[in-house]
């Protein structure tokens, strides 16, 4: 039977280092180093899913020296995300399960100190098929960069090893989250992703056409047969399709300033209409349908797109505002998912004091959730456009 699972979250990846001058130009990103005297530290990007690429500090010199560098942070209001994940039965399927976690990981991992990050589960860890939701970690602040798995990314590794299991306690576990977020300042978003729909509410009865079993053919329970498995002696109607009283959580999340984006992933199809109406109550609808975010194949790269895309939508900018304006700024470069964007006044970026604008179709990368690593580095001549 289907499941599902709430993600809230997202953010653009945006380091600054500040560092010594130079005459050799910045080589690519993956082939920027530690110095070994560098005050600063790389933090992880999206570039690999269990473990990261290795933020670039610092920049190689011709002669083999390097430049220090001091991570300069940035004028930010991290927002508050709030991961609901879905560890039912139906996530083992593919491996469904370990995928999440690796993608949630990356995501912890690549916008460390920029976001604050809380998680909970459903069902919970008890033996019972609809046990209630557990919260896995508060609301915690993002990881400092140049630490890899640190605490934050260590935490929700470490309690989300359990094997999936059960049904899909949905609506409870939207419910629970709203009180947490309501005790939270700043700007909090809710991500639901599923592979399916919610169920595990005892207190309604439905037919055919609502009995999840049914829903998704079933041996003994073929669509539109006479055998209504979510009656007895068939079945329960912890299996009906619980879709009201979720829809009616996410619309308090709504209504209490929280929006809530939806995510199908592959095997959420029969419940197309269900996340439909999800998203829209949630108030993130896309303009057509489907109108959540269907994740088009299996795998973590899939899942990923689709959040970074999700991304785009809370916290994508094209302005920049550093702390202060860099002492050089001919010793300014910007990267984008570690290539090198060249200083161009059309389609690249310019500086301005403390803030560093992307212009054309650089900014459009980023504002489409094409581009998600951000990254200013000083210290090395400006790249320039050709």
């Amino acid at each position: 039977m289907k499941r599902a699972f709430v993600l809230s979250w997202v953010g653009i990846t945006l380091l600054v280092f500040a560092g010594c001058g130079g005459t050799s130009r910045p080589p690519p990103a993956e082939e920027m180093g530690s110095s070994p005297g560098a005050a600063g530290g790389g933090g992880e990007s999206f570039g690999g899913l269990d473990s990261g690429t290795a933020v670039p500090i610092c920049g190689k010199m011709d002669d083999g020296s390097y430049c220090d560098c001091v991570d300069v942070p940035l004028f930010t209001d991290p927002p508050n995300l709030y991961f609901v994940l879905d560890r039912s039965g139906s996530m083992a399927d593919g491996n469904k399960w370990a995928q999440v976690r690796s993608t949630m990981a990356t995501v912890l991992r690549a916008l460390g100190p920029r976001a604050n990050f809380g998680a909970e589960v459903f069902p919970g860890f008890a033996n019972e098929s609809c046990a209630l939701p557990v919260e896995i970690m508060p609301m915690s602040p993002g990881d400092p960069p140049g630490q890899g798995n640190g605490p934050t990314t260590s935490m929700f590794l470490a309690r989300t090893t359990d094997a999936p299991y059960g049904g899909t306690p949905m609506a409870e576990a939207l419910r629970e989250v709203l009180p947490k977020l309501k005790m939270l300042t700043g700007k909090s978003f809710v991500i639901l992703a599923t592979d399916g729909g919610p169920n595990c509410n005892g207190t309604v009865s439905c037919g055919v056409n609502k009995c999840m079993p049914n829903i998704e053919n079933q041996v003994g329970c073929p669509p539109g047969g006479p055998t209504n498995c979510c009656t007895l002696p068939y079945g329960t109607p912890e299996s009906c399709l619980d879709d009201s009283p979720t829809a009616a959580a996410v619309s308090a999340l709504k209504s209490a300033g929280f929006p809530t984006y939806i995510i199908g992933i592959p095997g959420s199809t029969p419940y197309a209409n269900v996340l439909d109406a999800l998203a829209i109550a949630g108030g993130t609808a896309q303009s057509t349908s489907p109108r959540y975010y269907a994740v088009s194949a299996a795998g973590s790269d899939a899942l990923l797109a689709t959040l970074k895309k999700i991304a785009a939508k809370i916290i994508a900018t094209c302005d920049y505002t550093l702390t202060s304006a860099p002492a050089d700024p001919g010793l300014v470069n910007v990267y984008l998912d570690e290539v090198v964007l060249p200083q161009d006044p059309v389609n690249g970026w310019k500086i301005d004091g403390d803030t560093v604008t992307l212009l054309g179709t650089a900014c459009s990368s980023v504002l489409n959730g094409d581009v998600l690593g951000v990254r200013i580095v000083t210290g090395c001549p400006t790249v320039l456009i050709r």
